[in-house]
């Protein structure tokens, strides 16, 4: 037996050595991943499997497991010696007491209540677990948030270097115009100054890239300056058909629903304690010394009076209230969802209307509107301001499609939040 259990013990060990370079192989590789591109289902997965908050209630969840598996068990049984009669002026002479008695106490408790102990400690339990669920759901959401934010801040940054590329061109053709005597100083300064404010428009752009991959690198327990790659350029671009929504897959609702089941019974506990009584046994040796060595035992059986402490009507009464308290927070739980939902599926459906809108109409309508001004700017026939205007418009056009998207993304999140949903079943790189 010693030897097989020597041998048990060094595999475990063996294979717990074996796990941690695999473990630290994962780590390194998602890191290399994360440097090169940042991919939101890597993300998600580190962020749940770092984040100290889902961490301590996945841990407080299986300590609630813990204590349920003996929350219905017995008192600790007891033991006694007592000594009856040991003279005063022979304290320690425990041979002239008249008996010396040990013995043993036991109690037990009303019937049932070791049951509904148990299931008050289960549905306790289930409801923190439920709590681990909607931090984890907490998490992705804001995760998705922040990556949505991170792509859009990624896309401005590149739309405006375009443009800027595209406006220095522009600058130059109207160095040209006016070098040659077409053109005017003024249309010159106008374009020199527009360039400038995208230069500006870039910076800030690039404090909020900054800024959310800080956050991305925080949710998923890096340093905030950790290196993080750009995320796929059309990350955000595939789109999931609306779910019917659906608010009782909701962690908060399950969670309500465990803390109702665990006040009835908690109330039945009460009544239970009210209506029986709890019972104390016990047995004894004796052994009297003085009486010629005589041998002999005692039993004993204690039954409690619940019927007349007014404290366990007090108790049933608070139980009473605690129930109702809990239903009407259920009600509560179950109407929030359901507007929730209700409201997150109308926000996808109008997100979704507006980014069809801008690449089925306005997107089409700047590019041409840019294209025939800047064609007619090259040729002189038109204004430097009829195509600074043209360029804004376009150029606004393409940033309100990039936000569009992101709203879109965000909207969605709160959606599978809204339903209870994770939101990364097997999407890739869709938020």
């Amino acid at each position: 037996m010693r030897t097989h259990l020597r041998a048990t013990f060094c595999g475990l060990a063996l294979a717990c050595l074996a796990t941690r370079p695999a473990r630290a192989a994962d780590d390194a590789s998602a890191e290399a991943e994360l440097a090169r591109e940042a991919r939101l289902d890597t993300i998600l997965r580190l962020a749940r499997a770092r984040n100290p908050d889902v961490l301590e209630l996945a841990e407080r969840a299986r300590a609630a497991e813990a204590h349920a598996d003996f929350a219905g068990g017995l008192e600790d049984a007891q033991l006694k010696a007592e000594l009856w009669g040991v003279p005063l002026d022979h304290p320690v002479s425990f041979a002239r007491a008249s008996t010396i008695m040990l013995g043993a106490r036991q109690a037990l408790p009303a019937p049932g209540t070791r049951d509904l102990r148990a299931r008050v400690a289960r549905e306790e339990a289930g409801a923190l677990a439920e709590d681990g669920r909607t931090r984890g759901l907490e998490l992705a959401r804001q995760v998705r948030h922040a990556y949505a934010q991170y792509w859009r801040a990624e896309q401005e940054v590149r739309i405006h270097l375009e443009h800027v590329g595209l406006l220095a061109q522009i600058v130059d053709y109207s160095r040209g115009h006016y070098q040659s005597g077409h053109g005017s100083q003024q249309d010159l300064l106008r374009l020199t100054v527009e360039l400038s404010q995208l230069h500006a428009d870039v910076a800030t752009l690039e404090q909020e890239r900054r800024s959310s991959r800080a956050l991305l690198n925080t949710l998923m327990g890096r340093a905030p300056d950790a290196l993080l790659g750009p995320p796929p350029e059309a990350a955000l671009f595939e789109d999931a058909p609306t779910a019917p929504p659906d608010a009782g897959q909701r962690p908060e609702v399950a969670a309500a629903l465990r803390n109702v089941r665990r006040a009835e019974a908690t109330l039945e506990l009460a009544r239970r304690a009210a209506r029986w009584p709890a019972v104390m046994v016990g047995a004894d040796y004796w052994y009297m010394p003085t009486q010629a060595d005589v041998h002999g035992y005692g039993a004993m059986v204690a039954i409690d009076l619940p019927w007349l402490n007014p404290r366990h009507g007090a108790e049933v009464r608070e139980a009473e209230l605690a129930l109702g308290a809990e239903r009407r927070a259920l009600d509560g739980k179950r109407a929030a969802a359901a507007y929730e939902a209700l409201d997150a599926d109308a926000r996808v459906d109008a997100a979704r209307a507006a980014l069809g809108i801008l690449d089925g109409d306005l997107l089409p309508q700047a590019r041409r509107s840019y294209e025939s001004a800047e064609a007619a700017y090259q040729s002189g026939q038109g204004s430097a301001l009829a195509l600074l205007d043209a360029m804004r418009a376009y150029l606004q056009v393409r940033l309100e499609r990039g936000r569009a998207l992101a709203r879109l993304a965000t909207s969605r999140a709160d959606r599978d939040r809204a339903v209870g949903r994770a939101g990364d079943d097997g999407a890739g790189g869709r938020p």
